[in-house]
């Protein structure tokens, strides 16, 4: 009987400088290329027009994309499938952090193909097409895994985040180059990461996976506990390598494993709250889940894995209220707030997402009341 399986078909390229080969690597799958990310500050307008340029050196035709938002909704992604359809691509570079690289997915996958959103939300439709175009994405965070995962996270008109699957959404080729990753700013070096090391322990303790997963899961994890606390006080490139890896460990583990209760949260945080990114919404959730999910027979060893990792300062774990104080420490040491009011989110936006909770019916159980009741403070 088969226990579990591993899957993951995208490309790796790794290593310093590694952009620098785009153009090699872009030339096997045609000259037109669809260019998709974000030109908003002078460090991402930079590793934009290199991009643009490496191509264009290699005689290829380039058409920029850059009105992806972060979060996504799926009127701006609506603008980039028109320019999908009313040209002949060959093929699709995305460089940027999660939102571009989940983005470019469905663009990838509108050529000859009409997008209808409803359906596209609807979890329980399969979606294939043999004409997507391929996709090679280029991260410029370390955090979300979008480049070796088959997920892409949309929100729709109301700002309700969705997380659409298939396997047509993998990347053709991957492309991680830490040194993309230098100017990435302490606040969002630390949210990205945290969330990579989500992908990492969620997979991790939902348990699902193969042993292969689990060897990475572990891994990752520990490269994070490592890098991202000293990052926080020097800007390092080979932490920031460790950083890179441990995101592709932690997108194919959640390619693998999938999330749990803190992403599901975490999602509804940001559909509400839109000044929280999704790494601070997780930090948000994480302290409250490990302690009321310690004692769960079902994950508890699995917990104390995870907490043994970023346990930096050896505190003595015999119950809950000391697993939640572990994950505040780590929290506190890669300087991310853990409470809604640490994001600056007010009254309303606070009764906006109590509400948003009182209908969810995917999670129940003593344990998801106590979460709930925890985050929903200021």
């Amino acid at each position: 009987m088969i226990e579990n399986t591993h899957y993951n078909p995208v490309i790796l390229k790794f290593g310093e400088k590694a952009i620098e080969n785009l153009g090699e690597i872009a030339a096997q799958y045609g000259t037109k290329c669809l260019l998709v990310g974000q030109n908003d500050n002078p460090p991402m307008k930079q590793i934009f027009d290199k991009t643009a340029d490496i191509l264009k050196a290699c005689h290829m035709e380039v058409i920029s994309f850059t009105s992806i938002r972060p979060n996504p909704l799926s009127k701006d992604i609506d603008e980039g499938i028109s320019l999908v359809q009313n040209n002949k691509f060959d093929f699709i570079v995305a460089i940027g952090g999660g939102s571009v690289i989940d983005s470019a997915k469905i663009l990838s996958f509108s050529n000859e193909y009409e997008i209808n959103w409803e359906s596209m939300f609807n979890p329980q439709i399969l979606k294939e097409n043999s004409k997507k175009l391929p996709l090679i994405a280029i991260t410029t965070t370390s955090g979300t895994g979008s480049q070796c995962t088959q997920a892409s996270v949309v929100s729709d008109l109301t700002n309700q985040k969705h997380t659409i699957f298939s396997y047509d959404f993998f990347p053709t080729v991957a492309i991680i180059d830490h040194t993309l990753t230098m100017t990435l700013p302490k606040t969002l070096t630390s949210s990205t990461a945290f969330d990579a090391f989500c992908h990492l322990s969620e997979s991790y303790i939902n348990g699902r996976f193969s042993c292969i997963d689990k060897l990475m899961a572990i891994e990752g994890m520990k490269k994070i506990a490592y890098a991202l606390p000293k990052l926080m006080i020097e800007n390092n490139l080979k932490l920031r390598r460790m950083l890179s890896e441990a995101d592709v460990y932690a997108g194919i583990s959640l390619s693998n494993g999938g999330a749990t209760v803190p992403h599901f949260f975490g999602e509804k945080i940001t559909s509400n709250a839109m000044k929280v990114n999704h790494g601070c919404s997780l930090a948000i959730v994480y302290p409250s889940y490990m302690e009321h999910y310690y004692d769960n027979k079902e994950v508890h060893n699995n917990i104390k894995d995870v907490l043994e990792i970023i346990n930096l300062d050896n505190i003595v774990i015999t119950n809950g209220k000391d697993a939640k104080r572990v994950m505040e420490r780590f929290l506190e040491l890669i300087q991310l707030p853990s409470t809604l009011g640490g994001y600056g989110v007010n009254e309303d936006e606070l009764l906006n997402f109590k509400n948003d909770l009182l209908k969810q019916t995917r999670f129940s159980g003593d344990s998801i009341d106590k979460i709930i009741a925890d985050i929903c403070i200021l």
